[in-house]
């Protein structure tokens, strides 16, 4: 069995002003930081330890994995998956969050954007694929919002997109005999 742990980044400037920032690479802020070693403290105080740390390739999340792995017993490299990227929210990024927003992104009326169709496919293979890498571990994924929307969308049934995930929040999977189980979702360390 392999246990996977689904992270969001740490807080960004962009989050805390409501703007969609997809691929756009943005560092996480003061808060963020905060949040990250909070994260790793959570790990370590429930003496959760993992095989293996995997990150998108952007900063937001490189860093949130960074921090996060500094607070915890055993310290692990950082694997980067480039699959494991945000969403491409096409002509939206950069863009405020409206309520326009929601309705265009829930309808893939945003010019460019990666749809859902896509988008789940991409996740779930990248997550399959680490799941069976990575077998009988332990694995800390830090990724972003909506790449583990599509994942929870797959096996959590009412999810959708428009659904909050708190930034650092956790999601535990496990895989084994090819099925995927939730044993959590959304749940925030820093409660």
């Amino acid at each position: 069995m392999t246990d996977i742990y689904l992270l969001r980044h740490a807080e960004t400037d962009a989050n805390k002003n409501f703007i969609v920032q997809g691929r756009m690479d943005n560092p996480i802020n003061a808060t963020g930081v905060k949040q990250a070693l909070a994260t790793g403290k959570y790990f370590k105080d429930l003496e959760i330890k993992f095989d293996c740390v995997i990150s998108s390739p952007l900063k937001r999340a490189y860093k949130t994995a960074d921090l996060v792995n500094h607070g915890m017993v055993i310290k692990r490299p950082i694997m980067i998956d480039r699959n494991l990227i945000e969403r491409n929210f096409g002509d939206y990024d950069g863009r405020k969050i409206t309520d326009d927003y929601y309705d265009l992104t829930r309808n893939g009326l945003i010019p460019n954007m990666e749809t859902d169709e896509v988008l789940e496919a991409r996740a779930i293979k990248t997550l399959t694929d680490l799941a069976i890498k990575h077998d009988s571990k332990s694995i800390l994924i830090v990724t972003h919002s909506h790449v583990i929307k599509a994942i929870l969308k797959r096996f959590v049934e009412g999810f959708t997109y428009l659904d909050y995930l708190h930034n650092c929040s956790l999601n535990h999977l496990q895989y084994e005999n090819g099925q995927f189980e939730i044993k959590a979702y959304n749940i925030d360390p820093l409660k």
